[in-house]
């Protein structure tokens, strides 16, 4: 291997270090706002712990300081953390071969409101090259709100399969809770909504051409 070969690895294994080493700083900032000596240590521990398994942390050190505006015991925050972990690891085995952290806090929030776990990997089938975090989050949203899960998953792989973007999915979404708050069911709402959505969509063989490398 050549010196110049070498200086580039160096280098690169710098900034990795710097970047993480970064990254662990601003986590430990946000750690320091739990005043509570005992908490904040356990809480530490068990990020550092998930850290060293391979789970991104950031979420995690959200969860934990969501718990300590909750006013929760250490107990709690502790199991919430563990949970959290899980479905992580799981959004992780759903979007492979790879995800950004926004990804899998999408899909672990998405796991926890019973959003079919196909419907999240079918998303990262239709979209493998691009984050999928927007689809997620309307997904997950509109489960939330009372529309059916295997159908809401049906709509919004239906529109993403035919070109639909993430800027038009969240105004879908916007306007089926709009509807909602006016009275009309989830269901309504959404098929009326995906209706207009459609209706603006290129023919298929326009997105198949345009998916095409």
């Amino acid at each position: 291997m050549s010196p110049r070969t070498n200086n580039l690895l160096l280098g690169a294994a710098l900034c990795a270090a710097m970047v993480s080493a970064h990254g662990v700083g601003a986590q430990e900032a946000r750690l320091l706002s739990i005043r509570d000596d005992a908490t904040r240590n356990r809480v530490r521990i068990f990020v550092e712990a998930a850290r060293l398994r391979g789970t991104p942390t950031e979420p995690l050190v959200s969860r934990a300081l969501e718990g300590i505006a909750f006013k929760a015991d250490a107990k709690r925050i502790e199991q919430a953390l563990a949970a959290l972990e899980k479905r992580m690891r799981r959004a992780k085995e759903l979007l492979a071969p790879h995800a950004t952290v926004d990804e899998l806090a999408a899909a672990a929030d998405a796991i926890a409101n019973r959003v079919p776990e196909k419907a999240i990997s079918d998303l990262r089938r239709i979209a493998p090259r691009r984050t999928i975090t927007v689809e997620i989050g309307v997904l997950t949203e509109l489960v939330a709100k009372g529309v059916k899960p295997s159908v809401a998953a049906t709509m919004v792989r239906d529109l993403m399969a035919k070109g639909a973007t993430g800027a038009q999915l969240t105004e879908l979404n916007a306007a089926v809770q709009q509807d909602v708050a006016l009275g009309v069911t989830p269901m309504e709402a959404l098929v009326l909504r995906t209706r207009g959505v459609m209706s603006l969509l290129p023919p298929a063989a326009s997105v198949n051409a345009a998916q095409r490398p």
